[in-house]
């Protein structure tokens, strides 16, 4: 009983360290929206881990790590792509409209999910996860320089 307890005490100290060395390892990046960019992928890695077997009382480091996500894709939106600079003006102007479109609906994907973690919704959010990721891929297909 007594290890039970200490493994469910352990798991959000575990995903904090988890969520700082998230946090550190965005420096390997280029550009700030490189930067940004590994930084809501491995925030995203972590929550889809935690939220696996989500607990109750891990609530604060999910909401925590979703923040990451959220503040990320709110920077990057304001960022413009590499791919953007190969290519004519008005096809970059497209183009970066496009993108901020595209993390502008990311964003008020990752706010349903807040939502679904607040209202412990774990099934729900774990299908949100699944869907951003699906929207971090699509969106690095299309906006990319190394695609």
């Amino acid at each position: 009983m007594k290890t039970d307890l200490n493994h469910r005490l352990a798991r959000p100290v575990v995903l904090t360290l988890l969520i700082s060395l998230a946090t550190l390892s965005g420096m390997k990046a280029d550009t700030p929206l490189e930067k940004n960019m590994e930084r809501m992928k491995k925030a995203c890695q972590e929550l889809s881990l935690g939220l696996e077997k989500p607990q109750e009382n891990s609530q604060a480091t999910y909401l925590t790590l979703a923040g990451i996500i959220k503040t990320s894709a709110i920077e990057a939106r304001d960022l413009v792509p590499k791919s953007a600079a190969a290519l004519p003006p008005d096809q970059k102007a497209a183009m970066i409209k496009s993108y901020k479109e595209s993390m502008g609906v990311f964003v008020g994907s990752v706010d349903g999910l807040i939502q679904n973690i607040k209202d412990s919704k774990w099934e729900e959010a774990r299908k949100d996860i699944v869907g951003l990721k699906n929207e971090m891929k699509d969106g690095h297909r299309e906006f990319r320089k190394d695609k």
